[in-house]
Order: structure tokens, then sequence, then C-alpha cells
């Protein structure tokens, strides 16, 4: 034989638990424009992060170019030095 288990919510108890994701629900509702704001300025520092290094590497290689340029020149200038 197998016992059947079973379980009574009341009315009262699925009142208190609607009760209580009403009042998660307007926490939340409170919370989403501060954390919509702390999003933008994320975002807003991750854009800039990315400009910095943008810009680092753009500086890298034109550093590069400089140094491969002189160290082209450097043994035509060597030749004419007595």
């Amino acid at each position: 034989m197998t016992e059947e288990s079973s379980t009574r919510i009341t009315m009262k108890e699925l009142y208190l638990q609607v009760q209580k994701i009403q009042s998660m629900l307007e926490k939340l509702s409170h919370q989403l424009p501060n954390l919509n704001d702390q999003l933008d300025d994320v975002e807003k520092r991750l854009r800039d992060h990315e400009d910095r290094i943008r810009k680092v590497e753009m500086r890298v290689w034109q550093m590069l170019a400089v140094a491969s340029f002189v160290a082209a020149i450097v043994p035509f200038i060597i030749r004419f030095i007595p």
C-alpha cells in the first residue's frame, strides 16, 4: 500500500505570499532606475577605456614605423661618415 501525501495551502498563506512578492517587486522597481544609471556610467567608462586603448595602439604603430624608418636610414648615414 502506498500513502498519498497531501498538502493544503490556505487562502491566507497564498495571500501572504502574494503580499511578499508584491513588496519585493516594489523594492525592485525603485532600484531599477538607479541600476540603469549605474549601467550607463559603466558603459561610458568602457567606451572611454576602448578609446584610450585604441589611441595607445595607434601610437605604438606610429613609433614602430618611425623606428623602422630610422633603422633603414642609419646604415646609409653611417656609410657617409668618414
